[in-house]
């Protein structure tokens, strides 16, 4: 395996990563909404929690579009990025298995491109 490789398969797994933990972060957020809403005796600890739980949920989802961005652009392909591809930056939570298989067959693509130079 290839330094380039190497770093290819670093961005993958930390887009992976950071989306997975947007995803996680949503689930949360909107349970805890959830469990707000049904108790009907909100506390200042479940606002907090909710409150934080929504920064961890915007930071997260803002690092996965700048993993997908650095991604894309090391593969050569910065300023292809669809509007699908945009939107699934912005809503993480519900397109990410669209994004991440596509932007996994570019990164193959760019890696039998170049092993083959």
């Amino acid at each position: 395996m290839s330094g380039k490789d190497n770093i290819l398969d670093k961005l993958l797994s930390n887009y992976c990563f950071w989306s997975l933990a947007a995803i996680g972060s949503f689930i949360i957020l909107v349970s805890l909404f959830l469990a707000a809403v049904f108790i009907q005796r909100i506390n200042f600890l479940m606002l907090v929690m909710v409150l934080l739980f929504g920064f961890l949920w915007i930071g997260a989802t803002s690092i996965s579009r700048h993993s997908f961005v650095l991604l894309k652009r090391y593969i050569g392909r910065e300023g292809e990025i669809s509007i699908l591809e945009f939107l699934s930056t912005q809503l993480v939570v519900f397109l990410f298995p669209f994004a991440y298989r596509k932007v996994k067959k570019e990164a193959e693509l760019y890696r039998k491109k170049n092993s083959a130079d």
